[in-house]
């Protein structure tokens, strides 16, 4: 389990047509003199129903300021294709990085998505959540589970 500051989320809730989430700045997190990575985690909080969704293409940008003007972070965009066959939006999923990747050098960060709908579909149902932490946030395996 992970403390998640308010100030660093970077989407959450329903995620049914291309968004963009909020800007969020990255001075909370830096720790002066540590160059170890930043953990970030982006999690499918309720599933896309695959005969809606044909994929989800999760991207990064950067800026100086909150306002902008935002600029892609190279190596930072992740397409991530959902069928029945291959359920990769089902609840609990986490699509895309663990870390901020290394191209990132400025202070504001937010997330862009872009879903690709079903042909002849509309998207009902599906929300991220995601949030720059301080440490690792990793998923708990049965194996490590106690009781």
């Amino acid at each position: 389990m992970a403390i998640i500051d308010r100030n660093s989320i970077l989407f959450e809730g329903p995620l049914t047509a291309s968004a963009t989430g909020p800007a969020v700045a990255l001075n909370a997190l830096k720790l002066p003199g540590r160059m170890e990575p930043m953990p970030l985690r982006l999690s499918v909080t309720q599933g896309f129903k695959p005969e809606e969704v044909q994929s989800l293409t999760i991207g990064l940008e950067e800026a100086d300021t909150a306002s902008g003007p935002w600029t892609s972070v190279a190596g930072a965009t992740v397409s991530v294709p959902h069928s029945s066959e291959n359920p990769a939006l089902a609840a609990g999923a986490r699509p895309y990085h663990r870390f901020l990747p290394q191209g990132v050098r400025k202070s504001w960060l937010r997330l862009t998505f872009t879903l690709t709908p079903v042909s002849g579909k509309s998207v009902t149902q599906g929300s991220i959540f995601s949030a720059l932490l301080r440490e690792e946030d990793l998923p708990y395996e049965k194996a490590l589970m106690a009781g």
